[in-house]
């Protein structure tokens, strides 16, 4: 991200020698992004340029400015210019502006999570205080999906669902999540096994996959994160039934078809991951490191092989 900030408004008198003011506390803040309360990011580049007006609404005296904060921007290098303390005179304001470049609508999103709330918004707000109080004011950018692709329900790929250790219990409070030949999913460590397990290598003996049960254990982690994506977000995949076919391809020895059921699979699972999540839902922190060591892969060895065999 690329911050720049600088400073225009009323001239303001220094703090030091100025006498009578001390009980003045009428102030009021305004902010606007782009000129507006609410924008979308739709084209990405997307350049957010904050305005952060502070008014000395008393009716007779001057007010100090004593302090100017923004939390989530000050991540991004936001300082208030002038720096407080500021005394700002009767009927008169100051005006400090910021710009944050947001490159990708990852950028975006992931700067959006920082406001405490799991949706596309950027709602940071800004606080002016003043001796007796302090007054807030906010502005939104929304993180619009550059493909304007609208989705109706969100979808959530390996990695969330991998890392969010809370996101996987609400998905597992639904019931048993049954994958096909590899088996039933009833609890936490058995969703974490299959959610971080080595396609490539069996647990315990760490001795190469066959190459049906390498295709079978992507197959059934996709299904398990589907799974979640619907039972959590609601939707449906395309075509409806894209469910059901891979669980009854998982008990075949087809790796073809399994092979592409599963490209479909994974396709659904990534096709809404820019969409805000349902209203009251929270998918807790991401614990990668604890998530991990609550997983035991419940795969074993089949002893099969995929008929024809794939080259």
């Amino acid at each position: 991200m690329k911050a720049l900030s600088s400073w225009m408004g009323a001239a303001c008198a220094a703090v030091v020698g100025f006498s009578g003011v001390a009980q003045a506390h009428d102030l009021t803040c305004t902010k606007l992004v782009n000129g507006q309360a609410s924008v979308t990011a739709s084209t990405y580049p997307f350049t957010a340029n904050f305005s952060f007006q502070v008014n000395n609404v008393h009716p007779t005296l001057p007010s100090i400015l004593l302090t100017a904060t923004d939390p989530l921007l000050a991540g991004e290098g936001f300082v208030f210019n002038p720096p407080p303390p500021v005394v700002i005179p009767v009927g008169a304001s100051v005006t400090s502006n910021f710009s944050v470049t947001l490159d990708t609508v990852e950028e975006c999103r992931a700067l959006a999570l920082l406001d405490g709330l799991p949706d596309n918004n950027i709602d940071n707000t800004f606080t002016a205080g003043f001796d007796l109080g302090s007054s807030l004011c906010t502005a939104r950018v929304t993180c619009g999906d550059p493909s304007g692709e609208v989705c109706e329900n969100a979808t959530r790929g390996l990695d969330f669902w991998r890392n969010h250790i809370p996101a996987v219990q609400q998905c597992l409070a639904g019931g048993p999540i049954p994958l096909g030949s590899i088996g039933v999913v009833i609890g936490l460590a058995g969703a974490e096994g299959i959610l971080w397990g080595n396609p490539d290598r069996y647990p315990i003996t760490n001795l190469p996959r066959s190459q049906l049960d390498r295709i079978r254990f992507l197959a059934g982690r996709e299904l398990f994160v589907a799974t979640c994506n619907q039972r959590v977000f609601g939707g449906v995949t395309v075509p409806a039934n894209l469910l059901e076919l891979i669980l009854t391809a998982l008990g075949t020895v087809n790796c073809a078809d399994l092979t592409s059921l599963t490209t479909q699979l994974s396709t659904y699972n990534n096709s809404c991951t820019t969409a805000p999540f349902p209203g009251g839902f929270d998918p807790g922190p991401s614990t990668p490191e604890a998530a991990e060591a609550l997983g035991i892969d419940p795969t074993i060895p089949t002893g099969l092989f995929c008929i024809p065999p794939l080259p």
